[in-house]
């Protein structure tokens, strides 16, 4: 099973690898206006200040929501460096007591975390409405690995199907949402420096490089 987790990473991150040709071929977009800011200062916010809670309206607005995503993505993280843990052949009796205790809490209220979204998705109408399958997909996929680490980590016994969870998770993360692990952070670059360069990021103050 870590052998076929292996060939699922390379997959993945080849996956990533083209899809990611594949945008640069659209070229680069060029601009005529004068710039009014400093583009690099734009990605520091982006990056920094610009991902507080106050800085984003929708997240104002639903910051349950944006609770219950953080604690779900920090539980993934803490889900796949188990998972590096179970490929070198580490195992869990070598962990600090604390360190276990945090990953059990953490695997576990990313489990709960990833249920409450998808319940959400599923009774609130409007959400309901914009959503497509590989929306239901993708919280099923990561929901699923994390229900599985917190198991594998009470039991050893249960490592086979987490790790066969995992195989799952890795094939399909270039093929659907998931791919957003890697594509965020282009696109936060992107969305930092174009706003910087216009003087708009970081809000208040001098602008200009």
């Amino acid at each position: 099973m870590r052998l076929a987790v292996l060939l699922a990473l390379v997959w993945a991150i080849l996956g990533l690898a083209f899809l990611h040709r594949q945008t640069k071929r659209y070229g680069k977009a060029r601009l005529f206006s004068k710039p009014a800011g400093d583009p690099a200062r734009g990605v520091r916010y982006a990056f920094t200040r610009g991902m507080a809670p106050w800085a984003k309206e929708s997240v104002m607005l639903n910051l349950p929501s944006y609770g219950a995503g953080m604690v779900f993505h920090a539980g993934l993280i803490t889900a796949l460096g188990l998972l590096l843990m179970a490929l070198t052949g580490a195992r869990p009796a070598s962990v600090p007591w604390p360190a276990r205790l945090l990953t059990l809490a953490g695997t576990l209220a990313g489990t709960l975390a990833g249920c409450g979204l998808l319940a959400k998705r599923l009774i609130h109408g409007q959400l309901r409405g914009l959503s497509n399958p590989d929306d239901f997909v993708a919280n099923l996929l990561c929901t699923g690995f994390l229900l599985l680490a917190f198991a594998a980590s009470c039991s050893p016994r249960l490592a086979g199907p987490w790790l066969a969870e995992a195989v799952l998770l890795l094939v399909y993360v270039p093929m659907g949402k998931i791919r957003h692990c890697f594509f965020f952070f282009t696109t936060r670059y992107h969305f930092g420096a174009f706003f910087g360069r216009r003087g708009t990021f970081p809000p208040g103050g001098s602008f200009h490089a």
